[in-house]
Formats: structure tokens, C-alpha cells, sequence
């Protein structure tokens, strides 16, 4: 079975600055931790009958590098629903954006990432002389060192719009947090969660999202210098999860900018 090779997903993980290609989307591809979330999209479809498939293609075009973007497991689903929408030409724009300022070398951390990814792909991707198998009830994830691990219905990790809002609070939190202290250490927040909730976020049930979310707010309110200004002033830090979820279907991500954005700035 053709597929892409392991060059290709290094370039491309490496140009995607370990972020959803998607418009505003701040899922990662791989976290921290080593577990892959994001998956490798083609632009034209791999298979006869996919969307935006070119029955012109080569099989060689079809994963090379220009029809491969990285994205997360709820965008690539909404990319491939409506291809009519989402058309050749718009995902091309979308990954020329967002690869404009990709790494140019991997952290450490993500060494194993490429390979991770072409596990999953082949996993994903299953061709047993019918159709392509693209969709699952559950997610398959690599936990760095581990065999492929499924990740069952009923926790933060099976849902990836609820997912996906927890950990745009994390990353304002750190944002938040480093710039109060400049040696301060990702692994901290982690901590507090799994000591408050007694489970890692990925594994806290779907049911207790409302406090978990509530949770990361009220430290990024309470617990940082700007963001209790923010709070006094009436500046929002962070986006409602109805907010979050309508920017993520918005306008393309536009060019980003080399200068940080303070904290303070409203979202």
C-alpha cells in the first residue's frame, strides 16, 4: 500500500510548528508527553470516491509533501465533510499560511514524532479491498516508549471540541504564568490538575468539563498578575467555549507575527 514516507512527515511535522493547520485552531499535533492527536490530511483524496480526489493524480503526488497537511482529529472530519466548501484551493491556502514559519529543527521531545505519525497513519488508513477506513468510534494515540493505546468514549480525550477548548486554557494559563515567572515550568499546571482532580486531563471524565474549564479560568483570573488586572479592567483573557468553537470555522489564519503578544491583549 502506497503511503507517505518518512521524509515527507518530517518535513512536514517540522513545518507545521506542532499546530493544526486549520484556521485558529490551537490543537497540537503531538503533546508533550509524546501522544500524537493530529493526523496527516490529503488535500486530494488518497482514494477514488474521497473528497476533492484527482483521478489525474499520480500515486507519488498523492502523498508528497504539497497534498499532506497536519491537522487535528475534528478538522480533518469537518474538512472532509463538506469538500465543497472546503475546496482543493482553499486547503492549499490554508497550509501555505500556516507552514510560512515552521521549525526548522525538532525539539527533543518530538524526535520520534514522524515516526509516530506514520504508525498512525497506517493504522488509520486501513485498505482491505474495500473502502478506505477513515473514521472511528474511539482515537488511537502513541504514548512515547507504549504500543498504540485507544482512548475510550466518555473522557476529555473523546472529545476533541472539549478537548481542544481545555487545552486552549492551558496554553493561555502558561502564557500567563511564564510571563509572571520567567522559570516557571509547564509540568506545574499539570500537577495542580492531577492533585484537584485526582486523573490527567485526558483522562478526567467528559462530565466534569464544566468544572475543569471553570477551573483553568479562575487560575488564569486569580492565580496570574495580568490576568486579575485583565479581571479588574473587564479585558477578557481567554474565549467562552461558544467563542472558541465559532473562531475555529472562521476567517483563514492570518500572517503571524515574529513580536509576542502581551497577555493582557483581549481575546
Amino acid at each position: 500500500m502506497k503511503e507517505p514516507t518518512l521524509a515527507t512527515l518530517k518535513r512536514l511535522f517540522a513545518k507545521s510548528h506542532n499546530q493544526c493547520a486549520f484556521p485558529k485552531c490551537d490543537l497540537p499535533i503531538a503533546e508533550d508527553s509524546g501522544t500524537i492527536t493530529g493526523i496527516v490530511c490529503h488535500i486530494k483524496a488518497r482514494s477514488k470516491g474521497g473528497p476533492r480526489h484527482d483521478a489525474k493524480q499520480s500515486e507519488d503526488d498523492r502523498h508528497s509533501f504539497p497534498n499532506l497537511v497536519l491537522m487535528c482529529a475534528r478538522h480533518s472530519k469537518i474538512i472532509d465533510t463538506d469538500p465543497k466548501l472546503y475546496t482543493v484551493e482553499l486547503l492549499q491556502e490554508m497550509k501555505e499560511i500556516h507552514e510560512r514559519e515552521g521549525w526548522i529543527e525538532f525539539p527533543s521531545r518530538h524526535r520520534n514524532t514522524p515516526e509516530h505519525l506514520l504508525e498512525n497513519y497506517r493504522l488509520v488508513y486501513i485498505e482491505a479491498h474495500r473502502d478506505v477506513i477513515i473514521n472511528k468510534p474511539q482515537k488511537v494515540v502513541f504514548p512515547r516508549g507504549r504500543s498504540p493505546k485507544i482512548i475510550p468514549e466518555g473522557v476529555i480525550a473523546g472529545n476533541s471540541d472539549k478537548r481542544g477548548y481545555i487545552m486552549y486554557l492551558v496554553k493561555r494559563y502558561h502564557e500567563f504564568a511564564r510571563n509572571d515567572r520567567p522559570n516557571y515550568k509547564y509540568t506545574v499546571l499539570h500537577g495542580l490538575i492531577l492533585r484537584d482532580f485526582g486523573k490527567k486531563i485526558d483522562h478526567i471524565s467528559i462530565d466534569r468539563f464544566s468544572k475543569l474549564a471553570e477551573y483553568l479560568q479562575c487560575l488564569i483570573d486569580n492565580d496570574t498578575r495580568a490576568g486579575n488586572r485583565n479581571k479588574r479592567e473587564g479585558i477578557h483573557s481567554y474565549r467562552s467555549f461558544e467563542e472558541y468553537q465559532v473562531d475555529c470555522l472562521t476567517a483563514p489564519r492570518p500572517k503571524k507575527s515574529r513580536k509576542r503578544k502581551p497577555p493582557s491583549d483581549p481575546q
